[in-house]
């Protein structure tokens, strides 16, 4: 977005990335609610109104994981990290185990896919969670069991089918029907 149309001088457009140019008022309450907002994904760069070129860029909130980072907890854990949850990591929130508001960094040692049904059991009901290694994790529920889980290997073996006994017949057996 050019300066001047950030001041309100210009009628200039801004841009907005993977979509094109925004009208400017548009693009004027974008920045205001990014500079405002802890919970903005995305940052913010402020051009020049003749060369174009970047004056400042306004950093995303250290308070996301992104790029490589993000996408290392999602091979990493693969799904969801609750016990019983199979819902796969790149469907799940990435949250902290110690909340950021209370000090949690924002490291791949600190962030755990959680799916949004599970996020909110953890966040609303008292629920803990602690990354004790690398894809291993300790679920606390309000009453102080605890709960030990691990993501799948990566090496694991596929797992074959059992094969036939003889006598009996499998669906490849079957002869199409006409």
């Amino acid at each position: 977005m050019p300066l001047t149309t950030l001041m309100g001088l210009s009628t200039q457009p801004g841009e907005l990335g993977g979509v094109g140019p925004i009208i400017n008022e548009v693009a004027r309450r974008i920045v205001a609610n990014h500079l405002d907002n802890p919970e903005a994904r995305f940052s913010v760069g402020v051009t020049h109104p003749v060369t174009g070129r970047l004056l400042h860029l306004h950093p995303i909130p250290a308070r996301f994981l992104r790029g490589l980072q993000a996408e290392l907890v999602h091979a990493r854990d693969q799904r969801c990290v609750w016990i019983t949850c199979r819902r796969p990591a790149a469907t799940c929130h990435l949250d902290h185990n110690t909340e950021y508001a209370d000090g949690g960094e924002t490291s791949v040692d600190n962030i755990a896919p959680l799916c949004p049904r599970h996020h909110k059991a953890k966040t609303e009901r008292d629920w803990k969670l602690k990354q004790t290694g690398p894809g291993e994790h300790t679920l606390t529920d309000p009453f102080g069991r605890q709960y030990k889980g691990t993501a799948p290997a990566l090496t694991d073996p596929v797992d074959e089918p059992a094969p036939a006994t003889a006598g009996t017949r499998s669906a490849d057996d079957d002869l199409p029907p006409f």
